[in-house]
C-alpha cells in the first residue's frame, strides 16, 4: 500500500502539469470565502469537502465564555462535556469524527495552536470579540497540514484590520464571573494597527458528586488574561507583511484549594505575500510559542479517596517552546487545471517537565524529570482540475518526517537518561471528487491518509498521585490513519445542506491501558500506561441543515452519529469493541438566530448527548443529557446593544466527567451573564 500511495503521489501531478493551462485573470468571487479546506481563498460551494462556518454573529448569539462552547454544536467535533477552563488543562482535547484524544489540528490564522508538549488547545487563549469567524474542516487534513489533523483542522480567524473598528464587551454573572473583551483597530495608508484584549473570571462552582465532597473541596475558579498586538502593511504594489504577538495567562484552582495551575504562554507570528502576478500568491509565514506551566497536584495523608486533609504531592514545572515556517505557493489558472499549489513546512518542538515529589511532611523525596525535541519536516502539492464544469477532482500529496532526539526520561517506570533517537516518515495524499447536479445538489467522495505523532507528554512525562499513576511510555510509535468518505451537498437559495457518511482506520492507536494492581507500587489502587493499541476504526454520519428564511431569522440543525471502536488490542482485549472514550454514539444540536420589532435578537440552542463512555474498557460512564442555553439582546442606541447569556436555562444535574482518575464531576449548572457590547467603526 506504500508503495501504492509514492506512486500515485509522484505521478499525478505530472499528469495534472501536463495539462494545458493559462493564467487566470479573473479573482474567485463570492461572501462565503473559505481559506483553510484548500490553503487558498475558494467559496464554500466549491469546496469538495465537510465543511461548517461559525460566523461572527453566531458567535455572539451563543452563550459561551470561550470558543469551545460554540464548537459543542458542530457536527463530528469531539470536546470534553465541560468547559475547558472547568477542566484541568491538559484534559481540554480536541478531535473529530469520533477518533477521540488529541486528533485534530487548531489554528489561529493558519498558525497551529496545539500545545507544543501536551497537544492540547487553551480555547479562552483567543477572546471571542476577537474572532471574525471559524472553518471546521472535517477528514483527513494531513496532506495539507500535517501534525494532528487526523480528523480535522479548526482554524480560528480574527478580525481583519482593514478599517476602524471599536468592539467591546463587559459583562458579568452567577458565582461572582464577569468578563471584559475588547478589539480595536486603526487602518491608514497602507497599514492597519489592531490590539486585542481580555479578562475571564469566575469564582466558579463545586463540580464533585456530594458523596466525594470534603473539608478541602472548594468550587473550580479560574482568572484568566490575553492580550495581542497586530498590524499588517503594505510594502510595495505586490508584498503586503503582517505580524502578531499576544500573550496569554490563567490561573485555575481546581477541585481543592491546593489543586492549582498557572499558564503563560507568548505567541509571535508574521507573514510575507507576495502576489506575483494575477491568480497568484506565495505567503511565507514563521512562528513561534513559549509557554510555562505549574501545576500542583495534591494527595490526601489518609490515602486516596480521603477528602478531610491534602498537601501537594506533586508540582509539575514544564517549560516548552516551539517554532516554525512555511512557505505555500499557488496559482490559479483557466482551462482544465483550475488551480496549483505546493507548500512546504518545517516545526521545532523543545519541552521539559520536571515533577517535585512530596512527602506528607513537606519534604521532598526526589525529582521526576522527562524531556525532549521533537522535528516536523514535510512538504505538499496540490492541484484542482476541472475536465468540465461539474466534476471537480481535487488531489493533494504530503511527505512527512518525523524525528524525536536528545530525549530524558527518569520518570517511574522511564528508560532513564539513554533513550533512542526515533525516526519516522510517511506519504499521506488525499483525492477528493466533487459533481455537480442540477437544482443545487452535489455529490463528492474522498480518500485520504493521515499521520499523528505521540507528543512530549505521552513520550516522556509520568503523572502520580498518592492512589493512582499513569505511565509515559518512550516507545510509542506515531499513528497512521487511512480513511474514506461520501457526501451530498445542497445549495439552493436559503437553504444549505451537506450530509456526510465516513469511515476510517487507525493503525497503532495511540490509547493507555490499565495494569495490574499487583504489578503496581505500595501506596497505588490504579494504574495504567500509554500503549499504541493494534488498530481502531470510526464510522458514522454527519449532517448539517442550515436555513437562511430572512435576513431576521436563521437556523441550523445537526446530527452526529459516531460508532468508534477500538477492534485490535492484545495488552488489553477488554477495551475491544468498547465505545472510545468520551465519543457519545448520537449527538443533536439546533439553533435559531432571530431579529424582531426594535432590534431585539433571541438566539435559542439546544443540545443533546448520549451517553459516554469515560475510560477505554467502559467501566465509567458519563450521562445523557440536553442543554438549553439562549441569548437575548436589545439596541440601546446606535452601536450599543445589552444582552443576557444563559446557559442550562433548565439547570439539568448531569455527571459530565467520570473517567475513575477522579470523582465523578457534574457539568456546569445553571449561569447567566448580563453585559453590553459597543460596535463603533465603519460597517
Amino acid at each position: 500500500m506504500q508503495h501504492y500511495y509514492l506512486v500515485v503521489g509522484v505521478a499525478v501531478p505530472c499528469l495534472l502539469l501536463a495539462c494545458p493551462a493559462s493564467a487566470q485573470t479573473e479573482q474567485t468571487a463570492g461572501r462565503d470565502i473559505v481559506v483553510t479546506a484548500t490553503r487558498s481563498a475558494t467559496t464554500l460551494a466549491d469546496v469538495p469537502a465537510s465543511v461548517s462556518v461559525v460566523t461572527g454573529d453566531q458567535i455572539e448569539g451563543t452563550p459561551a465564555r470561550s470558543i469551545d462552547d460554540v464548537l459543542r454544536r458542530v457536527p463530528s467535533v469531539d470536546l470534553p462535556i465541560v468547559s475547558s477552563n472547568e477542566q484541568h488543562p491538559t484534559n481540554t482535547i480536541v478531535s473529530m469524527r469520533g477518533l477521540s484524544g488529541i486528533r485534530s489540528l487548531v489554528l489561529v490564522d493558519g498558525v497551529p495552536i496545539n500545545d507544543p508538549f501536551f497537544g492540547y488547545v487553551q480555547w479562552s487563549e483567543v477572546p471571542l470579540e476577537t474572532i471574525d469567524r471559524v472553518e471546521v474542516v472535517r477528514g483527513g487534513g494531513a496532506p495539507l497540514w500535517g501534525n494532528y489533523a487526523m480528523g480535522g483542522v479548526i482554524n480560528i480567524l480574527t478580525k481583519p484590520i482593514d478599517k476602524d473598528l471599536l468592539v467591546a464587551e463587559v459583562a458579568g454573572g452567577s458565582r461572582g464571573a464577569y468578563r471584559a473583551d475588547g478589539h480595536g483597530a486603526l487602518a491608514g495608508n497602507g497599514y492597519g494597527i489592531g490590539i486585542d484584549g481580555g479578562v475571564n473570571h469566575s469564582d466558579g462552582y463545586i463540580e464533585q458528586v456530594e458523596s466525594a465532597r470534603g473539608a478541602i473541596t472548594v468550587p473550580t475558579g479560574f482568572t484568566a488574561h490575553s492580550a495581542a498586538l497586530s498590524g499588517n502593511a503594505e510594502l510595495t504594489s505586490n508584498l503586503t507583511a503582517r505580524a502578531r504577538v499576544s500573550y496569554y495567562d490563567n490561573d485555575q484552582n481546581f477541585l481543592t484549594r491546593l489543586n492549582t495551575n498557572q499558564q503563560r504562554t507568548w505567541r509571535y507570528t508574521g507573514t510575507l505575500s507576495w502576489t506575483p502576478n494575477a491568480g497568484g500568491s506565495v505567503d511565507l509565514t514563521g512562528f513561534h510559542n513559549d509557554e510555562r506551566f505549574v501545576t500542583n497536584n495534591p494527595g490526601t495523608p489518609d490515602g486516596f479517596g480521603a477528602n478531610d486533609a491534602e498537601y501537594v504531592q506533586n508540582r509539575h514545572f514544564t517549560r516548552a517552546s516551539d517554532w516554525g515556517a512555511s512557505l505555500v505557493w499557488s496559482q490559479t489558472f483557466t482551462g482544465p487545471l483550475r488551480s496549483l499549489s505546493a507548500g512546504f513546512d518545517y516545526r521545532g518542538v523543545r519541552g521539559s517537565d520536571h515533577a517535585a515529589i512530596f512527602a506528607e511532611t513537606g519534604a521532598q523525596l526526589r525529582t521526576d524529570t522527562g524531556a525532549g525535541n521533537q522535528r516536523f519536516l514535510g512538504g505538499f502539492v496540490q492541484a484542482d482540475v476541472r475536465p468540465f464544469n461539474r466534476l471537480q477532482i481535487l488531489f493533494s500529496v504530503r511527505y512527512q518526517d518525523f524525528y524525536s532526539f536528545n530525549a530524558v526520561d527518569n520518570t517511574p517506570g522511564g528508560a532513564g537518561n539513554s533513550v533512542p533517537n526515533s525516526h519516522s516518515s510517511d506519504v499521506d495524499p488525499r483525492l477528493s471528487i466533487r459533481y455537480q447536479l442540477p437544482a443545487g445538489f452535489a455529490v463528492r467522495g474522498a480518500m485520504y491518509r493521515a499521520f499523528r505523532a505521540p507528543t512530549l507528554d505521552n513520550l516522556y512525562r509520568g503523572a502520580s498521585v498518592p492512589g493512582y499513576i499513569l505511565y509515559s511510555n518512550a516507545g510509542l510509535k506515531p499513528e497512521t490513519l487511512e480513511g474514506a468518505e461520501l457526501g451530498l451537498d445542497l445549495n439552493r437559495g436559503p437553504i444549505r445542506i451537506q450530509a456526510t457518511a465516513y469511515t476510517s482506520r487507525i493503525s497503532g492507536f495511540l490509547t493507555y491501558r490499565y495494569l495490574d494492581p499487583d504489578t503496581l507500587p505500595a501506596g497505588f489502587d490504579i494504574g495504567a500506561r500509554l500503549i499504541n493499541a493494534g488498530r481502531a476504526r470510526s464510522r458514522g454520519v454527519e449532517a448539517e441543515v442550515t436555513w437562511q428564511a430572512a435576513q431576521s431569522f436563521a437556523a441550523t440543525l445537526a446530527y452526529t452519529y459516531a460508532d468508534s471502536i477500538v477492534t485490535r488490542n492484545p495488552e488489553d482485549t477488554a477495551s475491544i469493541g468498547i465505545q472510545q472514550a468520551g465519543i457519545p454514539r448520537h449527538r443533536i444540536s439546533a439553533s435559531v438566530d432571530w431579529t424582531g420589532p426594535y432590534g431585539i435578537k433571541l438566539s435559542p440552542r439546544l443540545r443533546y448527548l448520549s451517553r459516554t463512555n469515560g475510560d477505554p474498557d467502559g467501566i465509567y460512564q458519563t450521562d445523557a443529557h440536553f442543554i438549553a442555553d439562549v441569548a437575548v439582546s436589545v439596541p440601546v442606541r446606535q452601536g450599543l446593544e445589552g444582552f443576557v447569556q444563559i446557559e442550562n436555562l433548565f439547570d439539568r444535574r448531569y455527571i459530565g466527567v467520570n473517567d475513575g482518575f477522579t470523582a465523578p464531576l457534574y457539568g456546569k449548572p445553571f449561569s447567566a451573564m448580563v453585559g453590553a457590547r459597543l460596535k463603533l467603526g465603519k460597517p
